[in-house]
C-alpha cells in the first residue's frame, strides 16, 4: 500500500499507523470534529480590528471579557482601557445612536433619518 493514500486531509499527516477507531475514512477523528466544530460554532472575530477573537459564536456572553452588547466582541488589544485601540479601516468607522433616539422613534424610516443625521453631524 501506499502511504499517500492514507493523509488527512485536515493536517496532512499519514494516518497508515493509526488504529481504525481513531480514524473517519482516512482522516483522524480529532481533525474531523475540530473542522465540524469550526463550522456549526465558528470563531467570532473582533468588531474593530476582525482578528479572531478566543471565544465561539455559541460562548454564553456572561462568560466572555471584552463584549459590548448590541455591538459584538471586541479582542483584548481593541477592549483594552490602557491601551491605544488599532485604527479602523474607513469602512469600519462606528458611531454611537443613544437607546432613547431609537426606543422615542416611531417607525424604522423616521430611524433611518435620524440615524444618517447623527451620521453626518459626526463628520463635522
Amino acid at each position: 500500500m501506499e502511504n499517500s493514500l492514507f493523509t488527512c486531509q485536515y493536517c496532512g499527516k499519514d494516518t497508515s499507523a493509526v488504529d481504525y477507531d481513531y480514524l473517519v475514512g482516512v482522516d483522524h477523528l480529532s481533525c474531523t470534529l475540530e473542522q465540524e466544530q469550526n463550522q456549526i460554532n465558528p470563531i467570532e472575530k473582533c468588531i474593530i480590528c476582525g482578528v479572531d477573537t478566543a471565544y465561539r459564536f455559541r460562548t454564553p456572553i456572561d462568560f466572555r471579557y471584552n463584549y459590548v452588547e448590541g455591538a459584538g466582541q471586541l479582542c483584548p488589544k481593541c477592549g483594552s482601557k490602557d491601551e491605544e485601540p488599532i485604527a479602523l479601516d474607513s469602512h469600519r468607522n462606528l458611531f454611537t445612536v443613544s437607546e432613547y433616539t431609537v426606543l422615542s422613534t416611531p417607525n424604522d424610516q423616521e430611524l433611518g433619518n435620524k440615524v444618517r443625521q447623527l451620521y453626518w453631524e459626526s463628520k463635522k
